[in-house]
């Protein structure tokens, strides 16, 4: 049995198949947006996924946003809420990609007046794995870096 996914949008929780932007999104065309990649660990022994440094990514993703002037109407606590809310309604029993997207989502080509442009701001969550391939030993190679000298 295939669960119903979710996605924020609108500021709302929505059904995932309904979360859609159209072509002419100001983001698409002119790159007016701000995210993050958030992982999120599923834990055998406490059933619950674990968010690395949520609190720290939307700080991050609120700075950018100030870059683009986007404003969005939600603290960083109101975020982890929403973020947090969205991945229980998922009821995902696995690792986790988050995506938090702030963009400048009206339907709007040939604007550049960024306080003008509406703002818009969405959360996907999708079932993410592992990054590599595990069956091969993973093998790192550091390189020597020094600081050049002083000159002085």
């Amino acid at each position: 049995m295939t669960q119903q996914a979710w996605a924020f949008l609108g500021g709302k929780q929505i059904p995932l198949e309904d979360a859609k932007v159209g072509v002419r999104t100001h983001a698409l065309h002119y790159g007016t947006a701000v995210f993050e990649g958030i992982r999120g660990n599923w834990n055998e022994r406490t059933g619950k996924v674990v968010i690395f440094r949520l609190k720290e990514h939307y700080e991050r993703l609120l700075r950018g946003c100030n870059i683009l002037r986007i404003d969005l109407p939600y603290s960083v606590y109101d975020l982890c809420k929403i973020t947090t809310d969205l991945l229980e309604r998922n009821g995902y029993r696995e690792d986790v990609y988050i995506r938090p997207l702030a963009f400048k989502g009206e339907q709007l080509v040939a604007n550049l007046n960024l306080k003008t442009v509406e703002d818009e701001f969405t959360i996907v969550i999708v079932p993410f794995g592992s990054y590599i391939d595990n069956t091969r030993p993973l093998k790192c190679q550091t390189s020597s870096w020094r600081r050049p000298m002083d000159s002085s």
